[in-house]
């Protein structure tokens, strides 16, 4: 009996480690101490793919990776959608982790701990030990750790292809990064701790932080965008979305404003007595943000444009119906809502009735591209 348990653990094992997904706990010497960071590699991990990869930054607190990993749901996204997703953890003093953002946090900042050195030397051992397409790296941060985001953003901006912070604000100046990163942005209007309208955070650290259209207003001009704060979406019972377009290095500013929740991960697990927002998934929006982006200037629509034939959708905002051009009968169409949920797939998308739908946005999946669509 003992040794068929034995037989069946190292089955087990076996299956994790050759068709299942790995998580790799390492560290590496940086700033004269040893730096901790979790690696999750997706189910089927293979080392002849070089894969996207997400930095995710955890919060303030006692705990580390855990707590990001936890929220997010970022691993079971990189599962299905096959990138590398990567949690460092904060320098941990006096019990607490944080990152120095900047103008926060402690004892980070009390310590003036060299975050951004830390992050650099990460991507070298990870570019030297990972199959990783070093054209396609991203970051994505909780509280603190979105913070950090937009500090990389401005001092490390040629590692990055996007950023998504979430719950966050800029606390980074001067704004001057060597080129413009597109940056997708995730908030509610209930935040007490990074408040959206700007003030003093709750709690006994007292931080202030500006109010979120100063912080985009800052990044907009620099990155001179002819279109600011466009409302694409405004609906005071669900979320809005905003968009900052038309900048240089074919960059965009989005952000999605939830009226639910609190300082949390929408869509995501809540952690605590905190509520999250069940408006939006800022996991699946991120992911199909990502997917847009390259380093360098360039979007995957400009590279694999050269490759592909252009297909149109339309209306968009639609109504009743998706109508899309030179479909053929071989192609499957699968639109999912704002949450990630496949809702309809088939073939005859142009026949078919979408008058049900309620108003908010979509997202329409073709061959391998993700088209966004808006329901009124």
């Amino acid at each position: 009996m003992k040794k068929k348990l034995l037989e069946i653990t190292f089955i087990l094992i076996l299956n994790n480690f050759i068709f299942g997904q790995i998580n790799v706990y390492d560290s590496i010497f940086a700033g004269g101490r040893w730096r901790t960071f979790l690696t999750h590699l997706p189910t089927g991990y293979n080392n002849s793919n070089n894969y996207p990869i997400i930095l995710a930054f955890h919060g303030g607190g006692v705990l580390g990776y855990q707590s990001i990993q936890y929220q997010s749901r970022l691993s079971q996204k990189a599962d299905t959608s096959g990138f590398i997703v990567v949690y460092p953890e904060g320098v941990k003093i006096a019990g607490n982790r944080t990152w120095n953002a900047g103008g926060c946090c402690a004892p980070s900042t009390t310590f003036n701990i060299d975050d951004v050195g830390f992050v650099n030397l990460l991507l070298n051992n990870l570019f030297a030990n990972r199959p990783i397409d070093t054209t396609r790296v991203y970051a994505t941060g909780f509280s603190n750790g979105a913070l950090l985001c937009y500090r990389l953003a401005n001092q490390l901006a040629h590692r990055f292809a996007a950023i998504a912070p979430v719950a966050g604000d800029l606390m980074s100046y001067p704004w001057n990064p060597v080129k413009p990163i597109p940056i997708i942005s995730f908030h509610s209007y209930l935040d007490q701790n990074v408040k959206y309208y700007g003030g003093v955070t709750i709690g006994t650290t007292g931080t202030y932080f500006p109010p979120q259209d100063s912080m985009f207003n800052i990044i907009s001009n620099n990155y001179a965008c002819s279109i600011l704060k466009d409302t694409l979406f405004h609906n005071t019972s669900q979320y809005d979305h905003f968009k900052f377009s038309n900048c240089s290095c074919n960059s965009v500013i989005e952000q999605y404003v939830s009226y639910d929740g609190e300082h949390s991960w929408p869509g995501g697990l809540a952690s605590g007595a905190t509520t999250t927002s069940n408006k939006f998934s800022a996991t699946y929006l991120m992911w199909q943000f990502f997917q847009n982006y390259t380093i360098n200037c360039l979007t995957t629509e400009n590279i694999e444009s050269a490759n592909k034939e252009i297909l149109k959708v339309y209306p968009n905002p639609f109504f009743n119906s998706i109508k899309i051009s030179d479909t053929n009968s071989s192609q499957n169409f699968f639109l999912y809502n704002s949450m990630g949920m496949l809702i309809w797939y088939g073939k005859n998308i142009n026949q078919e009735d979408f008058s049900h739908l309620r108003r908010g946005f979509y997202f329409l999946k073709i061959n391998n591209r993700s088209l966004k669509l808006i329901k009124e």
